[in-house]
Order: structure tokens, then sequence, then C-alpha cells
């Protein structure tokens, strides 16, 4: 084959193949972020961090997730100060993780509302594709090929809807952050205090550091009554530690900058609560998508479990703090789901899209008149459909490469092309 003709023909079967894994490659990408980016946590040992308090005391600016941390503290410290300071809740740091929730959730509702249209736009493609895997089963370069023309075509997108699902986990990274280091981000105690305040406790992790400050300052605040740093007289310090003590991150018994202790304890209740309502999010989410082949809808739900399962895991590795933010986020996605249900009609949108398909359609069967060269060298016009103009415009392009390449010339790049096979 023409080499020219040959490089396109493997393009375009590679790029059929890699557009349907772009999802699959997508949430597999976002599931290992997520493991990279939580298991990093806790890097530092408790003798490196006994050596160098200010090591061990990142800089709000020193990553990524500590620069989302910031204004993520402002938001929780505000929410605090309503509930704790004003309405006088008990349970004020639980109300305040509720109402971040709720407006985290509801900053990314135009994301969330994009990426309902686009799922329900995609549904839509579904019934073709099943009749495309089911035609070309045994044909893997055949099937690819038309899963291209199914996106080139008619403008299918694998990884429309996406983009929600890439922006929470910044959100939630730069959360742990802020429920690790509530000091740092949420009530701002300044580092040089922070700096002396960990001198005097231990942890097994640096991000263990400020928790370990907080139960000290509840349970033994006479370990700090020596404590000095530049800067701050004694007064002062003696304000920053009042603000620790009074600072209520716990939910009943329960201490949420703890860790949950696997048994049959109360702390396993946070993350059962999470796992749950995970579940259930993405079961109602999915219907409220108008998702409804089967072959679908066991892919998601077999997906849902894997990443339970794997939170289910990270829920013992953090503070039940984030497990509970989880399972509220978890709650708020449920009742979007409804809201959704009732801005967006999905029924409505796959039925425009199925019209669109069905114009295209027709469009392609549509008769064109062209103008060709018969046997004896006279110009004739004749009627052809979409395809057959298809491949009269191929055999064109075959016959320019030809000339343009002469036979030898074609030969030669044909037999040295990494194209051919």
């Amino acid at each position: 084959m023409i080499p020219f003709l040959r490089k396109r023909q493997k393009e375009s079967e590679t790029i059929g193949e890699s557009n349907m894994k772009k999802k699959k490659i997508l949430l597999a990408a976002v599931s290992i972020l997520m493991v990279l980016a939580l298991t990093a946590c806790g890097a530092t040992t408790s003798s490196e961090a006994s050596t160098t308090s200010s090591a061990a005391q990142q800089s709000m600016f020193g990553s990524i997730w500590g620069i989302i941390a910031i204004p993520l503290g402002w938001i929780m410290n505000y929410c605090y100060i309503l509930f704790n300071d004003i309405l006088h809740f008990p349970l004020a740091y639980v109300f305040a993780l509720f109402l971040f929730t709720i407006i985290t959730k509801a900053l990314m509702f135009p994301l969330s509302l994009k990426q309902q249209r686009s799922q329900a736009s995609m549904s839509a493609f579904q019934p073709m594709m099943n009749e495309i895997n089911k035609k070309y089963a045994n044909n893997p370069e055949k099937r690819n090929e038309e899963l291209t023309k199914l996106q080139q075509e008619y403008g299918y997108n694998p990884t429309a809807g996406c983009l929600p699902l890439l922006i929470q986990f910044p959100i939630i990274f730069g959360l742990v952050e802020v429920i690790y280091r509530p000091l740092t981000y949420m009530i701002r105690i300044p580092t040089a205090v922070l700096n002396a305040l960990e001198t005097v406790v231990t942890a097994s992790s640096s991000r263990g550091l400020e928790t370990a400050v907080i139960e000290a300052a509840k349970t033994n605040p006479g370990i700090f009554a020596n404590v000095t740093a530049e800067g701050y007289t004694a007064a002062q310090m003696a304000g920053y530690i009042q603000k620790i003590t009074d600072l209520d991150m716990s939910f009943g018994s329960v201490n949420l900058w703890e860790k949950p202790v696997l048994g049959f304890n109360l702390t396993l209740i946070i993350p059962l609560f999470s796992v749950v309502t995970m579940i259930l999010s993405s079961i109602i989410s999915m219907k409220a998508a108008g998702s409804s082949e089967s072959g679908q809808n066991t892919q998601m739900l077999t997906t849902t479990i894997m990443m339970s399962v794997m939170f289910a895991v990270f829920s013992f590795m953090y503070p039940m703090g984030f497990s509970l933010y989880w399972g509220f986020q978890n709650v708020v996605i449920i009742a979007q789901s409804f809201i959704l249900r009732k801005i967006v009609n999905v029924d409505t949108i796959k039925a425009e899209v199925q019209a669109k398909i069905e114009e295209k359609r027709k469009e392609k069967k549509k008769k064109s008149i062209v103008t060709t060269t018969d046997s004896d060298g006279k110009e004739v016009q004749k009627e052809v459909s979409g395809q057959e103009l298809a491949r009269m415009r191929l055999q064109r392009a075959r016959e320019l490469d030809e000339e343009r390449y002469g036979e030898s010339d074609r030969a030669a790049l044909s037999g040295n092309s990494k194209y051919d096979t």
C-alpha cells in the first residue's frame, strides 16, 4: 500500500482504540493520583520530626495541596465561627464541615450541570456502540475503525463530563491538609508559635504534629507552660494555647482529628457511613444521568465498588474528619442528583441527540452529483451516495500519490516505511 495511505489507516485504527479506552485510563489515572497523593502523607519519620520542627511544619506554599488548603481553610474557619461563636451550636465543627461541603458543591454546580448533560448525550450513543461491538467482535481493527467514525462523524466523546471528577480531587487533597493542620489553615496559629509547641509533642509523622498539639492542649496543657517563641510574649502564647484548647473537633465521644480503629467501636460508624453513601450516590447519579444499558451499568457499578473498597482502606489511614466530609459530600450529591434531574430532561436530550444522528445518517445516504471521466476519456455526471463519494475521493488520492512519487519511488518508500507490515 502507498506509504501515505498506509499511515493514515494505521493512525485511524490507533485513534479508534485509544478513544474507547480514554475514560478507563482517566479513571485509573485519577485513582493512581489519589493513591500517590494520599500515601505521600506522613513520609517523614518521628525521628526526623523531633530533630527539626521547622522541617516538619511545611510552609503554606510548600506544596500544591498547601496552596489549595489556604482558601479552603478560610471557608472552614468562617463556617466554624458561624456555628461556634455566633449560633453556639453543639458539634460546631461537624456543622461547619457540612456547610463547607454544601458551599464547595454549590461552587461546582455549573460543572455538575454540564456533566449531567454530557452523560445524557453520550448515553444516546450506547446502542450504536453495542451494535458495533457485537457486529465486529472478532475483527478488532474493523471495530476500532467504526468506533473512530462514530466519534468523527457523530461527535461521540467517551471522556465527556469528566472535568468535575478531576476538579474535585484537588479539593479533597486540600481538605485533607485543612483537617490534618487545622491550626495552620483554619484558626491561623502563627508558624513560629506552632514550631515551638511542636517541640514538646511527638507524632509518627509530620502531619500528625498538629493533632498531637491539639490533644496535648486538651488533656495536658501544662506541657506548654515553659514553651516560648521568638517575637511573642507569654500572654500571647497563653492566648494561642487557649485558642487551640477551645477548638472543638469532636463528634460526640469521637475526636475527628483521630484515625478510626479497626474493631467493634464507635469510630467505625463514620467510615461505614462514608462507604455506604458513596455507593448509594453513585447508583442514584447513574440513574439520574439516564443510563439504561445493562453492560454500561454493570461496568460503572463495578468501578464504584472498587473505588469504595479503596476509600474504605484509606479511611483507616487518615483522620475521621476526612471520612465525615466524604460522607457529607455523598449526601449532597444524592440531593444534587434529584435537582439536576428536574433541571436536565435526560429523555429530551437523548431524543435530540438521536435526531441529530438520524439527520447525519440521511445526509450520508443523500445522493450527490459529481463529474467523472469514463473509459473513453469523456466527462460524465452521475449520482453517488456519501459513501461512494468517499471511496471516489480515496481512489483519487491514491492516483495523485502515485503520480507524485512514481512507481519506483513508491515501491522504495513502501519497503522502508515503518507503517508497512
